[in-house]
């Protein structure tokens, strides 16, 4: 999947639930915040699912690649960390033992909605002030990514998916025992391969100091601007 396609899909996923779910007409906004923010991730999974599957049944013109009758079947079969990689420790981290020794804490939850083994569907939820909100519906490329590395309903593995920014790599961590591998659509790998950290880490390092070395001084005026 192209990296600026499955960017450009997600942000139209997360753009559309914002205005599809949470302008409502007639609400204060107290009221509307209380509404939707939950004391579990798993409450706020379940209004997400709820929510998408009326999106899909009232906005037939909008294709996000999800059937609606196989959503509403379908069960959530895990909660995935979504991490962002820090660019910075990237750059100067030669070696690491996990993607996780250089990346942030979990900025959402992402739950994949399975039926048949088979991923129709994900939602994603964030905690913010010790509340549940949902924040992104129908990630199409997620979904794709997850049914391609077959990673999303194995139960006795955690998963993560690490966001490399600039470079716009998506890598799927899957820790079982202690020791994490991943899949990767980067390189010579696909993703459905699955590959040490010391396998890709090396290629990832020396692309982004490339992008640094080409964009570093232009991204640094744009932030001195804001």
């Amino acid at each position: 999947m192209n990296s600026i396609l499955k960017t450009a899909l997600f942000l139209f996923s997360l753009i559309f639930f914002l205005v599809a779910c949470e302008k409502q007409e007639g609400e204060g906004e107290g009221e509307m915040n209380e509404k939707n923010s939950f004391d579990t991730p798993e409450e706020a999974v379940a209004k997400a699912k709820s929510d998408l599957i009326q999106v899909l049944e009232t906005s037939k013109d909008l294709d996000l690649g999800i059937d609606v009758e196989k959503l509403r079947n379908a069960t959530q079969v895990r909660m995935v960390q979504y991490v962002d990689v820090d660019f910075g420790k990237l750059l100067t981290t030669e070696n690491v033992q996990s993607l996780s020794d250089i990346s942030s804490a979990p900025k959402s939850m992402v739950a994949p909605f399975a039926l048949q083994s088979n991923v129709v569907g994900v939602v994603e939820v964030r905690e913010e002030r010790s509340k549940w909100k949902v924040s992104g519906l129908g990630n199409k490329p997620l979904t794709e990514d997850f049914n391609m590395a077959g990673i999303a309903n194995n139960n006795e593995a955690a998963v993560t998916v690490y966001e490399v920014p600039n470079l716009q790599i998506f890598v799927y961590g899957v820790r079982m025992g202690g020791a994490e591998t991943y899949h990767v659509n980067f390189g010579e790998y696909t993703l459905k391969d699955t590959v040490s950290i010391q396998a890709f880490y090396p290629l990832l390092r020396e692309n982004s100091i490339q992008f640094q070395k080409e964009f570093g001084d232009i991204l640094k005026k744009q932030q001195l601007v804001k």
